[in-house]
């Protein structure tokens, strides 16, 4: 009773006053923030966009627990936004596309200084476009991030074989690079190393200087050095024992002084996450779309040709029955984006995020330490769908979604979001 009263109060802090009327998506955020899964959730921030503006928003529960109470969540809290990282670090990599020094379709070995190649298909180059799409070959196996002192070329070692849980390919499926989909964080890894190796540049340094500045986004990938910790949120599984802290605690733990010190870049882009580690606020993931929205540009600042967002919408992978498996609701990719399109993905389920759900939705979803995140914009109309809810259960252990491969909780999201705002 303690935990839902705290979650409550918390929520409605930030509801609004007493003087305006709720929203029926007002009622049913509240809802699924109360009722969401077994136990409440810690925090849900939402945003409807419309034509390219906010039309609608929604911010309930607490950022983090103190021992004095909560901190409730704004605009200005930074989430770790688990996948929707991709989006951001694809940016940074099509700039490096854009002046000459990485080639989408060019043999990743080239820029990662290591050789990068399926021992089943030794003749067949794994390119950078493959690392993007999911189709490389090369799987998370059982893990996909290294600490400081370590090479990520160590996760491809001649030594590691087949039998081995840590061999990071695809062994006896009969399916070369560049012809079958099977998600992989550890490819963003890889990115984030030629990243560096191109720029010169540690990825998160790189990122913040060449991205998120200029866009004026606030937040990045070493929670660290970020300009704002106090609006980091702790993310949290909701347990029967109680809340328990996944990632993000405060203080943040500075390792970027003292490990970092002597790191070499272009060995090991895990250190930063790449494939998930960005810390962004909703008010950053609104300027996120208005720049995708802008072909590239955002308030005369322009990062990317509209040609470079065109190929990361683009897909330049889609389900046709047989090439591809994934839990999640992907049935095309392009370059770190999703389009849901109503198309069966390889559970089944038609990707549909919503009932009566009949446009073209781009962008990515989030799953991670206990966090769902959504990115998700009509690149034709400017609508738009923007959400991190915090504190489900163990990994895995979320209620499936009533007719896609989102889970219940994302679906209610999306249902809540659809109509708000007009």
């Amino acid at each position: 009773m303690r935990i839902w009263r705290a979650c409550a109060l918390a929520a409605l802090a930030v509801l609004p006053s007493a003087a305006q009327a709720q929203t029926t998506a007002d009622q049913a955020l509240d809802r699924v923030l109360a009722e969401g899964e077994a136990r409440p959730l810690a925090a849900i921030a939402a945003i409807r966009l419309r034509h390219g503006q906010v039309a609608y928003s929604y911010y309930g529960g607490f950022a983090r627990r103190t021992r004095t109470g909560t901190t409730p969540v704004d605009p200005d809290t930074l989430f770790r936004i688990a996948s929707i990282s991709k989006i951001v670090t694809t940016i940074g990599l099509m700039e490096l596309v854009e002046q000459g020094r990485i080639t989408l379709d060019h043999d990743a070995s080239d820029y990662l200084g290591f050789p990068l190649r399926n021992p089943d298909f030794p003749d067949v180059p794994i390119t950078v476009r493959m690392l993007l799409n999911h189709t490389s070959s090369i799987r998370d196996a059982d893990g996909y991030t290294l600490p400081p002192g370590h090479r990520i070329a160590e996760f491809f070692d001649p030594s590691r074989k087949p039998s081995d849980p840590a061999y990071h390919f695809a062994h006896a499926d009969g399916h070369p690079p560049g012809s079958w989909f099977e998600y992989c964080n550890l490819c963003y890894g890889l990115i984030g190393t030629m990243m560096e190796r191109a720029s010169g540049e540690r990825f998160d340094r790189f990122q913040q200087a060449h991205v998120l500045a200029p866009l004026g986004i606030d937040g990045g990938y070493n929670p660290a050095t970020l300009a704002h910790p106090e609006r980091l949120a702790t993310l949290y599984h909701h347990l029967p024992s109680g809340w328990t802290a996944a990632t993000d605690t405060l203080p943040v733990e500075n390792r970027s002084a003292a490990a970092l010190a002597t790191y070499t870049p272009g060995t090991n882009g895990t250190l930063f996450s790449p494939q998930g580690g960005l810390r962004i606020s909703m008010r950053g993931l609104t300027r996120l779309a208005r720049f995708m929205l802008g072909h590239g540009t955002l308030d005369g600042t322009r990062l990317l040709s509209p040609h470079s967002i065109d190929l990361m919408l683009t897909p330049s992978w889609q389900y046709d029955g047989h090439n591809g498996t994934c839990p999640y609701p992907i049935a095309s990719y392009g370059l770190s984006m999703i389009r849901l399109t109503g198309q069966r993905d390889s559970s089944g389920r038609e990707t549909r995020p919503y009932k009566g759900y009949s446009g073209d939705l781009a962008g990515h979803l989030g799953d991670a330490y206990g966090l769902k995140s959504g990115f998700w914009y009509d690149p034709a109309t400017g609508d738009g769908f923007l959400f991190a809810a915090d504190g489900f259960p163990d990994d895995g252990q979320e209620r499936p979604g009533a007719y896609s491969s989102f889970t219940h909780v994302e679906e209610e999201l999306f249902t809540a979001l659809a109509d708000a705002g007009k």
